[in-house]
């Protein structure tokens, strides 16, 4: 009986080690690919008008699409930070009222950004929840681009007939303005503090190449400067 389950033993032996031998050489699962487009992101938020619930449900949105993207990177990012790196915004669908918005958007990410926050190994795929990806960018927008230096710092009235002409002004003056900070904002205007990158006589020709009008304002506090969109009536 011991010869004979001596000899079991044997035979078995040569069985089980090859598997075992195939299951360390197993290649480790590839991590699934990044999407930098996120669709169908909930956006919602309330606050004391309209123009404010909206600007904070796409914070929100946004802070969800990346989220989404980046977790487990255990970075904690600003909403300005968060910003910088969407490229684009499309609403999906959404719901208003006098103090609140509900809706759900599409966030685009540029690539590049969002890498240099995520880790430059990241790989872009089809958009979460439904396929279709950013494009790529060039390579000078490779790493997150960190806030450029303000040559003076200004308070300004920013004056606007209608919500998109606000987002519309706030992107451009976003785009050309070291910073931009809302302290104040209501339906039709809105109280900024601008870090401009040259002296305001030399900022408000460089604004108007970005369609933006800069004037003085009547010299009350907070409102030294205005500023809109170039061609509004």
């Amino acid at each position: 009986m011991a010869a004979l389950i001596a000899t079991a033993l044997v035979m078995l032996a040569p069985l089980s080690a090859p598997r075992a031998q195939d299951e360390a050489a197993a290649p480790a699962a590839a991590p699934a690919p990044i999407s930098f487009t996120q669709r169908g992101v909930p956006a919602e938020a309330t606050a004391e008008n309209g123009v404010v619930a909206r600007e904070r449900a796409l914070a929100n949105g946004r802070r969800a699409a990346w989220e989404r993207i980046a977790s487990g990177s255990g970075r904690s990012l600003s909403d300005a930070q968060i910003e910088a790196m969407v490229s684009s915004i499309i609403i999906e669908e959404e719901r208003t009222s006098p103090t609140r918005y509900t809706g759900r958007i599409t966030v685009n990410f540029n690539p590049g950004r969002a890498r240099g926050y995520i880790g430059g190994a990241a790989t872009a795929e089809g958009g979460g929840g439904g396929g279709g990806s950013a494009p790529a960018e060039g390579t000078a927008d490779r790493r997150p681009q960190g806030p450029m230096p303000a040559a003076a710092t200004v308070e300004v009235v920013a004056l606007y007939g209608t919500l998109n002409e606000w987002l519309e002004l706030r992107r451009r003056l976003a785009g050309a303005s070291a910073r931009i900070d809302v302290v104040a904002i209501s339906t039709d205007r809105a109280r900024l503090r601008l870090g401009l990158r040259a002296a305001p006589g030399v900022a408000a020709q460089e604004l108007a190449t970005q369609g933006i009008t800069m004037t003085p304002g009547s010299g009350a506090p907070g409102d030294a400067w205005r500023v809109g969109l170039a061609g509004r009536s």
